[in-house]
């Protein structure tokens, strides 16, 4: 067996092992099933919807917002928020009623969390930081570039008898060669 068809082999056995885990994730996690259930449909646009629905966590564990977690309450929430903003509620009003029926944690993002201004900080921050290596960037390429003709302020350097003997020297060795 060479060596090139055995790597393939164990590379082909590693891929093989790691079946059951992702088995095992999908199964963590079950496909999102759209349900027509009252009238609405989770598939079809609702404005402000999706916005809401990515500020609001689930409520059976407290690790996903709505809009991507595959649990039934999260699937009741969102038909709840699709029917409420298309009788004309506000998202915020939504936004509210659930923080006073399951609290603060509800939401992804509370209001009173320091991530808006963590986030305006490093938004600016980072801003600084390109508008500072433009002009550094500017300000090297410049100085690389030569500004005109080279200016020579030293003269020549003298020979004296060694730089004479020297070439002397070299000139016979190429000619023996």
């Amino acid at each position: 067996m060479s060596r090139s068809s055995r790597r393939l082999g164990w590379v082909f056995a590693g891929l093989l092992s790691l079946a059951p885990a992702l088995a095992w994730a999908d199964a963590e996690h079950p496909a999102h099933v759209p349900s027509t259930e009252e009238g609405v449909d989770l598939q079809s646009y609702v404005p402000g919807a999706s916005r809401l629905e990515g500020r609001i966590m689930a409520p059976c564990c407290w690790n996903q917002t709505i809009d991507i977690h595959g649990s039934e309450p999260s699937y009741e929430l969102r038909r709840e928020i699709r029917r409420r903003l298309k009788a004309g509620e506000s998202a915020d009003a939504i936004e509210a009623s659930f923080v006073q029926r399951y609290g603060a944690k509800i939401l992804a993002v509370p209001d009173s969390s320091p991530l808006g201004g963590v986030a305006t900080m490093l938004a600016l921050a980072f801003g600084g930081v390109g508008i500072a290596g433009y002009f550094m960037l500017k300000r090297w390429s410049r100085a690389g570039k030569p500004s005109g003709p080279p200016k020579s302020t030293e003269p020549a350097p003298k020979r004296d008898a060694l730089d004479d003997r020297l070439d002397r020297e070299l000139s016979e060795i190429r000619d023996q060669a």
